[in-house]
């Protein structure tokens, strides 16, 4: 004889439940807490990376050059985007460096050389064709020409000595205007074109060889001394590294296709990315509580249950089921109907065995056992009335 039990839901599964929540809130949590760490990571060693970046140890960088001019006493600020740019005072004494000049549009240039009219210099570095129209310079880009070993400065500019040497590069300019210097010639080209100060705007630089100012080719020849003379004129040096993202969406001029978008982006990718591991992971949908159907043997039940009210030392609830459930047994057996009350069922079993009436009744209305003695011998009588009405 088996017994079918449904497990329902109860205290155990809200507990179960309570645990799945908190293990939810806890990955969401550390989801959280590793995107923010990411996103700053990534926001604060952005600048490693980046070419000719004051900050950047690496071989593109140029933190040795920072580096150096600092220690020879002059003061060297970083400016990023605009707007730290236009925070930045500027006097005669500064002279503004500009790299990635390939970040600026015609608006952003505009913007930069109306807030340093009053330095001491402007120097760009390999600057293209297009920035060169945008400011108006009498300077036009040579693209690519052909590159000796070495190449010697031929003129005299502040900063140079006509005697500097230093490792050419492709990218050179020709000048188109009265009263500019050109500097490193091959090819009827030079590498660096300097344009005078002419009312509103300062003297321009031009310098075409951005890896003399990398950590890695520093050391050769004379870019070190070169370097240092043309940043090191004045007390102070503003190092400008423009980005994208202070083109405005209005800007048609913009050269550089990256979108400003493109950080949002990334981030909410990233987001996203984490949340579908997440979910694919381990889902954490809604409970559905369902009756799991559980085949225990009937000998097991009732094991379990004599071993919980004798552990409980309940001997009224364990005589109450003694018998109840012998009155269910005994209606069915002698044809009662369901749910008949313990006296008719007495009555019936009297009948049946030939036994006292008010005995078997007592059998069933009785004062329930107190004692695990009493609970044995109502146990014993209930079987034995069972067994004889099954024999009548």
């Amino acid at each position: 004889m088996t017994l079918h039990v449904w497990d329902r839901a109860d205290t155990a599964a809200g507990s179960a439940t309570r645990r799945r929540l908190l293990w939810a809130g806890v990955l969401v949590v550390v989801a959280v807490l590793v995107v923010t760490a990411v996103v700053v990571g990534i926001r604060r060693n952005a600048h490693k990376g980046e070419s000719l970046d004051p900050q950047n140890p690496g071989r593109e960088g140029a933190q040795a050059l920072a580096s150096v001019l600092r220690d020879r006493g002059v003061d060297v600020q970083v400016v990023r985007g605009q707007q730290e740019l236009l925070d930045a005072p500027v006097d005669a004494g500064t002279t503004v460096l500009v790299t990635g000049t390939g970040e600026l549009s015609d608006q952003t240039a505009a913007t930069m050389v109306e807030h340093v009219p009053g330095a001491g210099r402007l120097l760009l570095v390999a600057p293209g064709q297009f920035l060169l129209s945008a400011l108006e310079l009498p300077v036009n880009a040579a693209g690519d020409a052909g590159i000796p070993s070495t190449t010697t400065a031929g003129c005299t500019v502040d900063g140079l000595s006509p005697g500097d040497r230093v490792v050419p590069a492709p990218q050179t300019y020709v000048a188109t205007g009265s009263g500019t210097v050109g500097c490193f010639a091959h090819d009827g080209s030079f590498e660096l074109v300097a344009i005078p100060a002419n009312g509103d705007q300062p003297e321009v630089v031009l310098l075409g060889n951005a890896d003399l100012l990398a950590n890695s080719q520093i050391t050769q020849e004379d870019h070190a001394g070169v370097a240092l003379r043309l940043l090191g004129r004045g007390d102070r040096v503003v190092w400008y590294l423009p980005t994208s993202l202070d083109i405005s969406d209005d800007d048609t001029t913009a050269t550089s296709e990256i979108p400003r978008a493109l950080g949002p982006l990334v981030f909410l990718s990233v987001f996203g990315l984490l949340a579908l591991m997440l979910w694919r992971g381990r889902r954490f949908g809604p409970l559905v509580t369902e009756p799991l159907p559980a085949v225990v043997k009937a000998i097991e039940t009732t094991q379990s249950r004599g071993r919980l009210y004798r552990k409980a030392r309940d001997t009224q609830r364990a005589g109450g089921v003694l018998r109840a459930r012998t009155t269910k047994r005994l209606a069915a057996y002698l044809g009662l109907p369901t749910g008949a009350a313990p006296d008719a069922v007495a009555r019936a079993a009297a009948t049946a065995t030939g036994r006292d009436p008010q005995s078997v009744t007592d059998l069933f209305t009785a004062a329930p056992p107190t004692t695990e003695a009493a609970l044995v011998a109502l146990a014993n009588d209930l079987t034995d009335l069972e067994k004889e009405v099954r024999r009548a």
